[in-house]
């Protein structure tokens, strides 16, 4: 999606509002942990205040997993805001400050698309959990510990201390 520089410079300040629907397919292949989801719909305004240009919204999507600690699915209900501001490339603000949040424009047009699905990968668990709290499988006897209470004992002993656990064995 494409917003004309023209069409917010003629509505004087006043916000235009804008929907656009971004491509699932394309998501999907971009983030590796997204199983399937539905189609991104995002909804904002861009206004122009002096020389720049802002643009603020939020995207919407319901998006499938699998959790990294007990491999169920589960659906994530993805709320992401955004919130952009462009200045023309030959704006002194722009060369200012290095670490500025501030884009150029490139034309006579704000592209949307690439940026929307930037923000909304950004927003993505890396290491997506059902819960915050999930107890994942037993590495033992691979149940799920959220489902069922395991008795198998898992104590890890640091490999270069496991002959004092021999040691005290012995002293019983």
């Amino acid at each position: 999606m494409n917003i004309k520089l023209a069409d917010l410079e003629r509505r004087n300040g006043e916000p235009l509002p804008f929907k656009a629907t971004l491509d699932e397919v394309d998501l999907k292949s971009r983030h590796h942990e997204i199983r399937s989801m539905t189609p991104v719909e995002a909804e904002g305004e861009a206004v122009q205040l002096g020389n720049l240009y802002y643009v603020s919204g939020k995207m919407k999507a319901d998006v499938n997993f699998i959790c990294a600690r007990c491999l169920n699915p589960f659906t994530h209900h993805a709320a992401v805001s955004f919130s952009e501001t462009f200045a023309p490339e030959d704006d002194p603000v722009l060369g200012e400050d290095e670490d500025s949040d501030i884009l150029p424009l490139e034309g006579d047009e704000i592209e949307l698309d690439a940026l929307l699905q930037e923000d909304f990968l950004l927003a993505m668990p890396t290491f997506p959990l059902c819960e915050d709290d999930c107890k994942g499988l037993c590495p033992t006897c691979g149940v799920n510990r959220n489902e069922v209470a395991c008795s198998c004992k898992n104590e890890r002993i640091d490999p270069r201390l496991a002959g004092l656990a021999d040691f005290f064995k012995d002293s019983k």
